[in-house]
């Protein structure tokens, strides 16, 4: 029986795992993984800077650099239909191996009219997983610049996907373990309440927002699972929005139950619900094992 063993190591820290579960992908057949977002980040930084500088040339030299429709690139409502549900794809096939992907969407509005926005991804499973370059412009020579490499002809593929059941399924629980949900959302939300900011959005107003709770459980951004101290599991769903032009994330805190009450299935029961604008609340329940999402960087 031989001593050696098979590892695994991120691509940015060189850090080395025994498991490969321990490391995320962001391309289906790619041959490096990453411990963290932040390593994935530095990894493609070199990448990110230099399209973006291209498309800074590019811009300066046909006098777009001021375009004022570049200020919807970022807010979740126009980057979700982009990356959700595009009118467009097309691949570049790189020597090196790595498939580049644009997304294009074109779109309509009452302040800056007609527009398309447009990126340079990496894909994993069919959906963006990291994105190299953002843009949006008035103008179609901008965007022609997007219609790079081969033209994918059914976009259909790319389509954000809800979960298998078209909602949130209704699970009837014994009075026990009603108690301890209930027990476990009165221990969440004291410590959601201690963490909180003044700043941030006002706990009466959180009736205003129920309406992202389901799209942030059905279309979530980021899924995490972690132990709190009393051991028990719980997840976190996340999701980018905006209201009103402000932007903010809706989390939704779930207690995962036995599988008795759904033969064979994981079953979770939200247990609490709310919207924030605090980047450190955001960053606080990105702990844990990370399950899926999309770096939307």
């Amino acid at each position: 029986m031989s001593f050696f063993k098979e590892v695994f190591f991120c691509g940015q820290c060189k850090k080395v795992f025994e498991e490969l579960d321990h490391l995320l992908f962001v391309e289906n057949h790619g041959q490096v993984g990453f411990c963290s977002e932040s390593c994935i980040e530095k990894f493609y930084e070199p990448l990110v800077f230099h399209y973006e500088e291209q498309e800074k040339i590019w811009r300066s030299e046909n006098n777009l650099l001021d375009e004022e429709v570049l200020e919807i690139v970022g807010q979740p409502s126009f980057m979700d239909k982009l990356l959700g549900k595009p009118d467009e794809v097309y691949v570049h096939q790189g020597r090196g191996g790595v498939q580049i992907y644009s997304f294009i969407r074109h779109m309509s509005d009452s302040r800056y009219g007609d527009f398309s926005l447009a990126c340079l991804c990496l894909t994993y499973e069919k959906r963006p997983s990291f994105i190299i370059s953002v843009t949006s412009s008035s103008e179609e020579r901008m965007i022609e610049n997007y219609r790079w490499g081969e033209k994918v002809e059914d976009v259909t593929v790319f389509y954000a996907k809800k979960e298998e059941s078209e909602g949130i399924e209704q699970v009837h629980l014994d009075e026990q373990t009603m108690m301890f949900v209930e027990n476990k959302k009165s221990e969440l939300l004291a410590k959601m309440i201690g963490e909180r900011k003044s700043a941030d959005i006002e706990i009466e107003n959180f009736p205003l927002y129920e309406q992202y709770f389901e799209i942030t459980m059905m279309n979530p951004d980021e899924i995490y699972c972690y132990e709190d101290e009393f051991g028990d599991v719980l997840y976190s769903y996340i999701k980018a929005h905006d209201r009103e032009g402000v932007s903010f994330y809706y989390l939704v805190l779930c207690y995962q139950i036995e599988k008795k009450y759904k033969a064979q299935k994981e079953t979770l029961i939200p247990v609490l619900s709310f919207p924030t604008v605090d980047g450190e609340i955001y960053n606080h329940y990105r702990r844990g094992k990370f399950i899926s999402g999309n770096l939307k960087n």
